[in-house]
């Protein structure tokens, strides 16, 4: 069945464009044909990839959604044999989310034969709050027929509120039914791992663009090996 992944989240600067490059570039890496688009009106994060190929879709207008622009893109989902990968901004994640749910769109993707996916980012330090809260709004929000899966990222620190783990919260307690997996990025040493992962972002490589290139050294591309292997291995218990 073919997917259509949505990133969703009100917060900026917390990994929400990392995340969709992540899905994107396992899909591709599966062989699977993907159509990324970009949604993000102020940072063109995903479409600085070249290997993705990605679409600008301006979504928005004076704080609201362009209706002819998002019937395009709908129309484009619905008639196309692929996979699909949508990061949107924190600018748009009210309207967009509002949108979704009045429109039934995420039940029409799924009635056309294809699996509407929500990416919520969970972020430590001080995100976390906020990041909650939105996740929380999209399992109240979102229809039963799109799933849901959770990126903990514990970049900006530790996913812990008063001694108690995201799985603990009352926000997961509440909504754990909606959450089909739960997924970490977990905090890198800064000296290896977390210097190679920032290079690799910053170069805006995909992960087989590094492995291919003169850009990393033998140890870097271990390195990339390894965080590349650790977070497919999670999406294949979710997927």
């Amino acid at each position: 069945m073919k997917q259509v992944h949505i990133t969703l989240q009100g917060k900026g600067g917390i990994g929400k464009s990392y995340v969709t490059a992540l899905v994107a570039q396992n899909l591709m890496d599966r062989g699977e044909e993907v159509i990324c688009i970009d949604t993000d009106p102020i940072n063109a994060t995903l479409s600085s990839f070249k290997a993705f190929k990605a679409q600008r879709v301006d979504l928005l207008q004076d704080n609201r959604i362009k209706e002819g622009r998002f019937d395009e893109m709908m129309e484009q989902i619905l008639n196309t044999d692929s996979h699909f990968v949508i990061d949107s901004g924190a600018a748009s994640f009210i309207p967009l989310s509002n949108y979704l749910v009045q429109h039934d769109a995420l039940g029409m993707i799924a009635e056309h034969g294809k699996q509407p996916i929500i990416h919520s980012v969970i972020a430590g330090g001080f995100a976390l709050n906020n990041t909650i809260s939105d996740f929380a709004q999209l399992a109240e929000q979102m229809p039963e027929s799109a799933q849901i899966m959770v990126w903990l990222n514990e970049h900006f620190g530790k996913i812990e509120f008063d001694g108690k783990t995201f799985e603990q919260s009352k926000a997961y307690q509440k909504h754990k039914d909606r959450v089909t997996g739960l997924l970490r990025l977990p905090r890198q040493n800064e000296d290896t791992f977390g210097q190679t992962i920032e290079q690799l972002i910053s170069e805006r490589l995909t992960f087989t663009e590094a492995l291919e290139s003169d850009v990393f050294r033998i140890m870097s591309k271990q390195r990339i090996t390894m965080y590349r292997r650790g977070i497919y291995d999670q999406l294949a218990t979710v997927s």
